[in-house]
């Protein structure tokens, strides 16, 4: 399974605004001359037994773990001598999960959700369809019995604020503020006779009604049931785990003994390491590989600001972005398709990724980079097989002992390669005690909020912004909304009758208004959400790339009706949408991506380009059909897919109702008996709106992008 990300990522490969070439201090220079003074400024930090610090996103690949270890001990690092620190930081953050489970299990992890063995699924904010986690695998075991041919179907229950993607194919939806989350945990909890110490009312009696039913369904599915919540609040995530522990799911649908390795952002690691570069008391040297901090930080203006406090800093950034503008060193990395890498996502899986294309550019992978600043390999040519040499010599000394399938070396690594992949058995799933006590206090770490509550969240085309540069994505229609090229406030149109306008179009647009969290501002349009939480709004992040008018591509800007950029008072190109990172907050160790603040309407009209104005099906019955699975399974198709029957008007001029097959649009035109017809058919049984066909269809027919 892919998403629209994934499959855009290859427009990417061709854009002009990449680096072609290292930099320092701006400017392009060689290889040979960036790795020379490289080197010479990391055997100062060494002699002087200064501080180095990899600041990265989560790594799960085998070899580029190696060379970072091999990176560390030619500093001399070792347990005594901690003079290097590599920390994990994501965007978007799931350490409530790791440390809900350390404390709960003691294991600091993310376990293996298996969807396709839960009779009863009950999420709480967590959009598993669309952006939460390791959706591509989640989709596919959702969907196997999501099948009405099959011998069950799983009820699935979504309490949510922001309608998303898994919402609109939930069997049950509620409508709640984050700051209800754990109240509704709380409530399913006591209605298995747990006491958890945190309020367990729900004010809104639909709420609590679904609530009860959802109680009722995960009796009868017991350890084949499955809770899930999208917080990262350690709290709300220990309670979840109780809930689970309680059903019997760690027998069944969740696995601790095969943890997902992705997502190990160390959030009061990074925190720190922040406060410290803006006080001044960083590190000698600061290697940022694979996230962009000052765009994505709450404050990150500071933090970019204080990188030149910092003797040797280092991007590896394919762009010259909101980071890397601000290190004396740039040293791009290679685009995933033209790179050799490894990755272990899952415990028992491993992955092999091999170039489609040789090096357009004279970029480097961040792997050789290490290595060769390590003193552990020579710098290749666009042709360098450094990291491929690295990864095989890798494979053999780890990967293939730990198979039985193939007896030499080089038949296994073949295979791999060929493969792309290797499984391992996974340890089945076991029951592990929940550590009672971690239910202690868990009311006073819970995050409180006052005003209107503010959901940050991302879509499916943008995500966390890292690929706002790309056309395919921006124009993209969001699932939900089917709005291209911005982002917005959503809310319910109940609240916005009176105050804003509640209907669009290409022409008239939304009205504006202000959102304000702490000492940040940011005016946006109002778009009208059914199924948005009362007393909440929600906004997507990725959005303000390049507001300081760094160079990451053309798309990620506003573009004049006639050609050329919009630009600001200060002459940059205007950023499409505004960013909302600066709305996250570090709260009880983690970060936090739901807050509060104000929301005012302000003057103006902001034109939004939409693929869709309305949300009938127009008397369209006929093309999506639905019924119960027991009425599916006992009844005749007629009782619930009866033949379509058009409206046609007779010869006396009445309007009367015939088979399809009896009428003849255009006579001229046969379609019996003339070959191959080409058409397309959805079963919207296991279509779950993700968007992937779309931009699989623009990229395959060389569809040009409109524009807004």
């Amino acid at each position: 399974v892919v998403n629209p990300q994934i499959i855009a990522s290859v427009l990417g490969l061709y854009d002009s605004a990449r680096l072609q070439d290292p930099t320092i201090s701006g400017k392009a220079v060689t290889w040979s001359n960036v790795d020379a003074k490289i080197k010479k400024e990391l055997e100062v930090v060494k002699a002087k037994n200064g501080k180095v610090v990899l600041l990265s996103n989560s790594i799960i690949s085998p070899t580029s773990l190696l060379a970072i270890s091999s990176l560390s001990k030619s500093l001399g690092a070792d347990e005594e001598n901690n003079n290097f620190e590599h920390i994990q930081y994501d965007a978007v953050s799931y350490a409530g999960i790791r440390l809900a489970n350390e404390v709960s299990f003691g294991k600091n992890i993310i376990p293996d959700y298996d969807f396709s063995k839960a009779k009863t699924i009950v999420s709480i904010g967590a959009d598993f369809l669309g952006s939460w986690m390791l959706s591509t695998q989640f989709q596919a075991d959702y969907l196997i019995n999501r099948n009405p041919d099959a011998d069950w179907m799983s009820k699935h229950f979504q309490f949510e604020t922001v309608m998303s993607i898994t919402g609109s194919n939930a069997d049950v939806r509620g409508m709640i503020k984050p700051s209800e989350q754990a109240n509704v945990i709380s409530y399913i909890l006591k209605g298995f006779g747990v006491n958890s110490g945190v309020s367990s009312d729900i004010a809104d009696k639909s709420v609590k009604m679904k609530a009860d039913d959802a109680i009722k369904s995960l009796k009868s599915s017991k350890g084949e049931s499955l809770v899930i919540c999208g917080s990262n609040n350690k709290a709300i995530q220990i309670l979840v785990n109780k809930l689970n522990s309680v059903l019997g799911a760690y027998n069944h649908t969740i696995n601790l003994n095969n943890p997902i390795n992705l997502f190990q952002s160390q959030d009061e690691k990074v925190n720190k390491l922040v406060s410290d570069v803006i006080a001044g008391k960083g590190p000698d040297a600061l290697f940022i590989y694979g996230s962009n901090p000052v765009y994505s930080l709450n404050n990150g203006d500071k933090f970019g600001a204080a990188l030149s406090k910092i003797g040797l800093t280092v991007s590896f950034a394919g762009y010259a972005d909101e980071t890397a503008t601000k290190c004396k060193f740039v040293c791009p990395d290679h685009h995933a398709l033209e790179s050799w890498n490894d990755f272990n996502p899952k415990l028992n899986h491993y992955a092999i990724a091999q170039p489609t294309i040789r090096p357009l550019y004279n970029t480097s992978s961040f792997t050789e980079s290490l290595l060769v600043w390590a003193g552990s390999a020579s710098r290749g040519t666009k042709d360098s097989k450094v990291v491929y040499e690295a990864m095989k010599k890798n494979w053999e000394a780890f990967g293939f002992s730990r198979q039985t399938e193939y007896t030499d070396f080089q038949t296994f690594w073949n295979y791999a390669v060929h493969n792309s992949c290797i499984d391992s058995p996974a340890v089945p799933a076991s029951e592990t005690p929940f550590n009672s006590g971690a239910l202690s206090g868990l009311k006073s770490q819970i995050n409180k909020v006052t005003g209107t509550e503010v959901v940050l969240y991302q879509k499916a085309g943008i995500g966390v912004g890292v690929h706002a540069n790309n056309p395919w994505l921006q124009e993209l229609p969001d699932p939900i909304s089917k709005v291209t090229w911005d982002n917005y406030i959503t809310m319910n149109p109940v609240e916005m009758e009176g105050t804003y306008q509640t209907t669009f179009d290409q022409e008239t647009g939304l009205n504006m208004a202000s959102v304000k969290v702490g000492s940040n501002e940011i005016t946006l349009p109002v778009y009208p959400s059914p199924g948005q939480a009362i007393g909440t709004v929600g906004i997507a992040l990725g959005y303000g790339r390049g507001a300081n008018g760094e160079n990451i591509g053309k798309a990620a800007f506003q573009t004049k009706e006639y050609g050329g950029h919009v630009v600001t008072s200060n002459g940059n190109p205007k950023p499409i949408g505004v960013s909302v990172f600066p709305f996250t907050k570090f709260e009880n160790g983690t970060l936090s991506f739901d807050t509060s603040g104000t929301v005012n309407k302000v003057d103006g009209v902001y034109p939004i380009a939409a693929t869709q104005i309305h949300h009938t099906v127009m008397g369209r019955h006929s093309i999506v059909r639905e019924t119960t699975f027991d009425i599916y399974k006992n009844k005749d198709k007629s009782a619930y897919n009866p033949d379509h029957m058009l409206s046609v008007m007779d010869k006396d001029g009445k309007h009367v109702k015939i088979p399809v097959g009896e009428a003849d649009l255009w006579e001229a035109h046969p379609v019996e008996h003339i070959g191959h017809r080409w058409g397309m058919a959805i079963d919207l049984s296991s279509c779950i709106g993700c968007g992937s066909c779309l931009i699989s269809c623009q990229s395959e027919n060389n569809v040009p992008v409109v524009g807004k």
